[in-house]
């Protein structure tokens, strides 16, 4: 078994074609779901991360929330 998810898998998660790989990027950007593109394009996700998400727990070093400003505003003065 690969480390990473191969495209039917993939699209399968996703719900496009397995050769639509644009397609593939924009959902796994817009849902925050790390991965990186191999050079035909195909975006490479991590079985592991994959397995873990889908059952619930986020694996570490990998935050929805990655790429937010944390809340200063209890530091404001009253």
């Amino acid at each position: 078994m690969s480390r990473y998810l191969t495209a039917p898998e993939l699209a399968e998660l996703i719900g496009c074609s397995p050769h639509s790989f644009a397609c593939m990027r924009r959902y796994l950007t817009r849902n925050n779901w790390p991965f990186e593109p191999n050079l035909r394009g195909f975006p490479q996700v991590s079985r592991e991360y994959h397995d873990a998400r889908m059952a619930g727990s986020t694996p570490g070093g990998a935050s929805p929330d990655e790429g937010q400003e944390p809340d200063f505003s209890m530091f404001e003065a009253a």
